[in-house]
């Protein structure tokens, strides 16, 4: 295993399949990060963390979604050694080890462009001299090169879905996890409803002009979202692969905005100080019957800290038995 320093974030190159290396050094991602390489980082985070589509997200907002998580969700805290799996430029790693009880995190990102180019920029931007705190690594999430029970925690922003193979993916990552250590996944669940056809014609939507325009692509060449490598997770779908792969406790949230007229965002904020359980009992009658996205929103709950994300988001946790 290879090792270099540049700027305080330690990078490693771990093994990675050829198949995906390809799909990665092709990926619209890897002529992303060279073209945005010389901005200002909040402008590389905005682009390449929230697809240019979060104007008004800032730094505290996303700290205290972590804060919210930590404080109302999680049964055990963010503590320890991390590990994020599609990490990007390590923005989300270097929030997590900028918390005091979190030791380090590694981030492991396939485009290496990004881990190289962005990540030393993008860690020294949050961390300032504590760069160090992040790990960059060039590598595939399917094969990870780290010690059995050596994890506390894993986390996942909008990656796990790009996962061809998610039980595999899960094992791997149950290996490296501490008993009672435990996955946090802000990504999607799809409705347990929708039926194979209906998750396909998802997968062959195509991204509009604008979206092609943010990713670097040709906004005249048809890009699907199976084309960018996505996959389509029904929430039964994450607990059986959770389940099966040595998980045995999870749990899921929808992550509801504070949104509406102002009389419905008053009843909304209101219920948002709420204990999550009452929350849910509530929401099931206000939502019933409806629709978000296409997503699982059983238990919905209104979190304030989302309400300048691009997008509502479905909370997974799963902890190691």
């Amino acid at each position: 295993m290879l090792s270099v320093c540049a700027n305080q974030m330690e990078i490693q190159n771990w093994p990675i399949n050829q198949e995906l290396k390809k799909e990665a050094d092709n990926h619209y991602r890897t002529n992303l990060s060279l073209a945005i390489k010389d901005q200002e980082p909040w402008e590389i985070i905005s682009r390449l963390t929230f697809d240019g589509v979060a104007p008004k997200l800032t730094l505290i907002e996303i700290k205290g979604l972590f804060d919210w998580v930590n404080k109302k969700v999680l049964k055990n805290k963010l503590s320890g050694i991390g590990l994020e799996l599609g990490a990007g430029a390590g923005f989300m790693s270097a929030i997590l080890a900028d918390r005091p009880e979190v030791q380090k995190v590694y981030a492991v990102e396939a485009v290496e462009n990004i881990v190289k180019e962005l990540g030393p920029k993008i860690t020294n931007y949050v961390l300032k001299d504590k760069s160090d705190k992040v790990i960059g690594c060039i590598g595939d999430f399917d094969n990870l090169q780290l010690s059995d029970n050596s994890i506390d925690f894993v986390f996942d922003f909008y990656s796990l879905h790009h996962s061809p193979d998610l039980g595999k993916t899960l094992r791997g990552t149950s290996r490296v996890l501490k008993r009672g250590g435990f996955v946090l996944c802000f990504d999607k669940t799809r409705d347990n409803k929708l039926t194979i056809d209906d998750l396909d014609k998802l997968l062959d939507q195509e991204y509009s002009r604008e979206s092609k325009i943010l990713m670097g692509l040709n906004p005249d060449i048809k890009h699907t979202r199976r084309q960018n490598g996505e996959q389509e997770y029904r929430l039964s779908d994450w607990e059986k692969a959770f389940k099966k792969n040595g998980f045995d406790w999870i749990e899921h949230y929808h992550l509801a905005r504070v949104t509406g007229n102002f009389i419905l965002r008053l009843i909304k904020k209101f219920i948002s100080c709420l204990p999550l359980f009452i929350q849910i009992k509530i929401t099931k009658i206000l939502y019933k019957n409806k629709k978000v996205n296409n997503l699982e929103i059983s238990n919905l709950v209104f979190c304030p800290p989302v309400q300048n994300f691009p997008k509502e988001i479905s909370l997974i946790i799963a902890y190691k038995n």
